[in-house]
């Protein structure tokens, strides 16, 4: 059978799984990714996760700074795609480009029209949501709302996190692309009801601040939404800690929010809430590992009533 030439534009390790299936496949690809970007304490500019793997499997790599500029548009043009796919890229194709191949793709991971925009995971469990999704929509000039094609739903566990629910998605993008690609008459376009659609938006440092005046449950959530990556964070002796698990308590509150209900021997410490406590199972110290939360405060010798947070 032959094979699609494909442009596949992508930036983060969401899109890897998707690219390697392809490049399994044999399609024929060309690979378009951000430029190089500083990183590390030395600041050395280094390619995006993508990218690395593209080089890794061999793949022709383009790193454009715009990916709509007139040197983008030729380097497409030259290549003469017949399926152009994008998967957590970065940056919007403009309609000149999207108009070099006869279907251009999105790989989301959320139940489309539900959490259009650039967080989808990290929303879906930070407001709590029992389920989500993977979809496969051909893209048009509005963000996330063109046809779906393929839609995969997802239960969230809970002791799912951030980390552990974009590698399910992640997988379930590819295989559901290869399915795809392999019978597309199965998978007839429906248009999305753009009067159920929500969004999500990018965070800042602030949105990852916990806030012990919360619910313990929206603060257990909001934990879940930034592990592993970036990490909920609250202060302790004015030094930032990472939040990295916790769960609910049944335990009564004995104290004011912030301040530390109890210690749980072998397992971590417990932190009053607006309603009811949260055990903290593992945190990460400033510029150390990801620790059980007990080893930590046995070196930081923590004690009931300490106020953390401010």
């Amino acid at each position: 059978m032959r094979k699609a030439r494909i442009v596949f534009c992508g930036t983060s390790e969401f899109a890897i799984p998707a690219l390697r299936a392809l490049s399994y496949e044999s399609h024929p690809l060309l690979v378009i990714s951000q430029p190089q970007k500083p990183q590390g304490r030395k600041l050395i500019p280094q390619p995006s996760e993508l990218a690395r793997c593209a080089m890794e499997l061999d793949l022709r790599v383009f790193t454009p700074g715009d990916i709509n500029s007139e040197e983008s548009l030729e380097t497409v043009q030259a290549f003469a795609p017949e399926l152009i796919v994008t998967a957590s890229y970065g940056a919007l194709l403009k309609n000149r480009l999207r108009s070099l191949a006869p279907l251009c793709l999105n790989l989301h991971p959320s139940l489309l029209p539900l959490l259009r925009g650039a967080t989808p995971i990290q929303s879906a469990l930070l407001q709590g949501f029992e389920t989500t999704g993977l979809t496969i929509f051909q893209m048009s000039a509005r963000m996330d709302a063109g046809p779906i094609l393929v839609q995969e739903t997802v239960h969230i566990a809970t002791d799912d996190n951030y980390s552990r629910l974009h590698h399910r998605l992640a997988n379930l993008g590819a295989e559901a692309l290869i399915r795809l690609l392999r019978d597309p008459s199965a998978h007839p376009a429906r248009p999305q009801d753009d009067s159920q659609a929500t969004y999500c938006h990018k965070f800042e440092r602030e949105h990852l601040r916990l806030d012990w005046d919360s619910p313990a449950a929206a603060l257990r959530d909001q934990i879940r939404a930034f592990a592993l990556e970036p990490g909920a964070w609250t202060l302790r002796s004015d030094k930032p800690l990472k939040i990295m698990a916790s769960e609910l308590c049944e335990g009564p509150l004995n104290g004011p929010p912030g301040s530390i209900a109890a210690l749980v021997k072998n397992t971590g410490f417990a932190v009053n809430c607006a309603d009811q406590t949260l055990l903290i199972t593992q945190v990460q110290p400033a510029g150390k590992k990801i620790m059980d939360a007990w080893a930590f405060q046995l070196g930081a010798r923590m004690k009931p009533g300490e106020l953390i947070g401010s």
